[in-house]
């Protein structure tokens, strides 16, 4: 990753003072930022992935030990604007690979920002096509300590044994998961998670803005109490995250169904005018791995919610916005790595 031309293009020169040193202690690099006749020295952090908010406390101490030898500068594959202002707060100055970029010092104020969305960087690809997410979903989901089998992860995806190994052995190409010598399949969760959130585009399909007078608290233990509808509609951010790790009053639930899914009225949804309007928001997804095999299933107000695939849950949060959305994003993404 090589961020720093972005600098040089806003009109500030950069200098590469000291390369990578031995020792963890060490700053990736310590570059000399001049912009006119004001130069400030910066200490390096790069990161393969961008931190979620709730992960900055950890990075504090890290924070601490640069500080010692130049502004704390975070580099990362992409900085949100919801996310920006957390950074700052925790005295981070931060550039990434799209051109974005907050450097904060004394006599040194540089900002930019010309992209709001990330975009997929030029490499290959998750396997795409029948079963790909599912079993990438269900590898994800497995405990840390257990082995999969190619036979067990095609039934869970309705796929043939072949299909599943093909996938298998394409995730392996990419270092997401290892064959054991026992002939099964170790995953690397962490690299899974990361790579499906930067890669994946969206559920597909349909897609509804609604209102209803009811929370979506509400809403949601509606769902699960509508007879027949468990295994119909899945439910997602904001409610579906709050119900496994609490972060935030809930403001929207996104519901996904299948085609043959309730009908509104026994809900009690309206149309909305758009997204801004709305509250409930039913999607009738092309990609069918958004529903967990088998269900996930958490209690709400004496009732059995169905919550959807938690890949989809965080991808959902991030898709909303906002930068308490991210938090609970990270928080889930905690506790679905090391979840009892």
């Amino acid at each position: 990753m090589d961020p720093y031309h972005w600098l040089r293009d806003a009109g500030a020169s950069v200098d590469e003072v000291l390369d990578a040193a031995a020792g963890d202690a060490s700053p990736h690099a310590v570059v000399r930022v001049a912009l006119g006749s004001t130069a400030t020295r910066f200490a390096v952090e790069e990161r393969r992935r961008t931190p979620y908010p709730n992960e900055l406390p950890r990075l504090e101490t890290r924070r601490k030990v640069l500080e010692r030898i130049g502004h704390p500068l975070l580099v990362a594959p992409f900085v949100s604007e919801a996310f920006a202002p957390a950074l700052a707060e925790a005295g981070w100055s931060w550039i990434d690979s799209h051109g974005n970029f907050d450097l904060r010092a004394e006599q040194l104020i540089l900002r930019q920002r010309r992209t709001a969305k990330a975009t997929p960087g030029k490499r290959k690809g998750l396997p795409t096509g029948s079963g790909s997410y599912a079993i990438l979903r269900s590898l994800v989901r497995m405990e840390a300590t257990h082995e999969a089998a190619a036979t067990s992860l095609a039934l869970q995806a309705s796929v043939s044994q072949p299909r599943a190994s093909q996938v298998l052995h394409q995730m392996r190409e990419l270092g997401l998961v290892e064959r054991t010598p026992r002939g099964r399949w170790r995953p690397d969760r962490e690299a899974l998670i990361d790579r499906f959130l930067a890669d994946y585009a969206g559920p597909g399909g349909s897609e509804q803005y609604l209102y209803s007078l009811d929370s979506p608290n509400e809403v949601a233990s509606v769902v699960a109490s509508t007879r027949g509808q468990r295994q119909d509609i899945v439910v997602s951010a904001d409610v579906g995250p709050d119900l496994i790790v609490a972060w935030r009053h809930p403001s929207v639930v996104v519901l996904y169904a299948t085609h043959a899914a309730a009908r509104l009225d026994t809900l009690g949804l309206v149309p909305a005018q758009g997204p801004a309007d709305a509250n409930v928001v039913l999607r009738r997804p092309a990609d069918l791995s958004v529903f967990p095999v088998p269900p996930c299933i958490v209690s709400e107000r004496a009732a059995e919610v169905a919550l959807a695939d938690p890949l989809q849950m965080i991808w959902d949060l991030q898709s909303l916005g906002g930068a308490d959305r991210l938090e609970g994003a990270g928080k889930l993404r905690e506790w679905l790595l090391h979840r009892p």
